[in-house]
């Protein structure tokens, strides 16, 4: 199987509800989501997506699209703080007065840089919904066969 990573005009029919595009004919509007933006995100998910874990091309096309979507959201986030742009790790709990919040981040997720940054946005959660499950029991021949 040879998977061809989606284009821009994918990605903007796969999110029509999600996401403001810029419209064709001013592709720099940064009030939207530009060509640009969905392109640099798809590069910056094909560092860390591995289309082994998935079946067909279209599944693997579906939860790719939810890793780019969580990168441009990030990028998108980043680039409105610019210079003043910081980095937090996910609130497990806070409180104001008498009223208190505690989120209970999974060991399996605080544990790896990767998979903790991924659920600072609905759509990193997405993927990691999808991924998680198919990360367990998964074996893999490197080379060769049997042992005799």
């Amino acid at each position: 199987m040879y998977w061809t990573p989606p284009a821009y005009s994918d990605f903007q029919s796969f999110f029509a509800r999600d996401f403001y595009f810029a419209q064709a004919t001013d592709p720099n509007n940064l009030d939207f989501v530009t060509a640009g933006d969905v392109n640099r995100a798809i590069g910056e998910a094909l560092i860390h997506f591995n289309t082994a874990l998935y079946g067909t091309d279209a599944q693997v096309t579906n939860v790719f699209m939810y890793l780019v979507a969580f990168c441009l959201v990030r990028n998108i986030q980043l680039s409105s703080k610019g210079l003043s742009s910081q980095s937090k790790f996910p609130i497990s709990s806070t409180s104001v007065g008498g009223v208190s919040v505690n989120y209970s981040i999974p060991e399996q997720y605080s544990k790896d840089p990767f998979l903790s940054s991924l659920t600072v946005n609905g759509y990193g959660m997405r993927f990691l919904e999808i991924t998680v499950p198919l990360l367990y029991g998964n074996i893999f021949v490197i080379s060769g066969g049997p042992q005799q």
